[in-house]
């Protein structure tokens, strides 16, 4: 009986070892976490920096006041939602995408969601556009390697008002982008965005 008492144990001593064993060789590479953006009185242009379960706008800002809107561009005009309890329509809203938010009151809204990694392509058109990093990190243009053309420019909503930033060869001046910030693009050539981005 105490034999087989210690080949059981043995047995589960082994098969657990192998099981940690396998286990070591598993690296988890998904990294979540949360970021606060502000909402200003007014239009704010922001952004949503983190992959979301779901990212739509009722996943996204949950406990929006009444009233509030958010505008999206789709390239040829404006598509709206409007908060009446919940978002009508749930429009989505992915990391890399721009929008206007307006609100009545200023509030800070804090997404929640997985940070994108890897090889991450954001296609920018020719024309006006609203973008954003698809990366939660605040960087200059440059450092977030911004693809532009010789005249392209970039303009950031703060503070209710409009700033700028062009392309002469370099950025002129080289804007930090907050994390949660979308700005307009104006661009001659249609270019894309690529990002290779690991948490270390």
């Amino acid at each position: 009986m105490r034999t087989k008492a210690l080949l059981a144990a043995a047995t589960m001593l082994a098969a657990g070892l192998a099981t940690s064993l396998a286990q070591s060789n598993v690296y988890s590479l998904n990294v979540v976490g949360y970021v606060n953006v502000p909402i200003r009185n007014g239009f704010t242009l922001l952004a949503n920096p983190l992959n979301a379960a779901t990212n739509t706008l009722n996943g996204l800002f949950p406990s929006a006041a009444f009233g509030d809107t958010v505008y999206l561009n789709n390239g040829s005009g404006f598509v709206s939602s409007t908060y009446f309890g919940s978002w009508s329509p749930d429009l989505a809203l992915p990391p890399g995408q721009g929008a206007f938010y307006s609100a009545a009151a200023a509030a800070t809204n804090t997404f929640v969601g997985e940070v994108p990694q890897g090889s991450l392509t954001n296609p920018i058109p020719a024309g006006f556009s609203l973008k954003s990093s698809q990366v939660p990190q605040a960087a200059t243009l440059s450092t977030l390697n911004f693809p532009a053309n010789f005249g392209d420019t970039v303009y950031f909503l703060r503070a209710g008002a409009y700033s700028s930033s062009t392309f002469f060869g370099s950025w002129s001046p080289d804007e930090t982008v907050a994390v949660g910030e979308s700005f307009w693009v104006s661009t001659a050539a249609p270019a894309q965005w690529v990002r290779n981005f690991t948490v270390q």
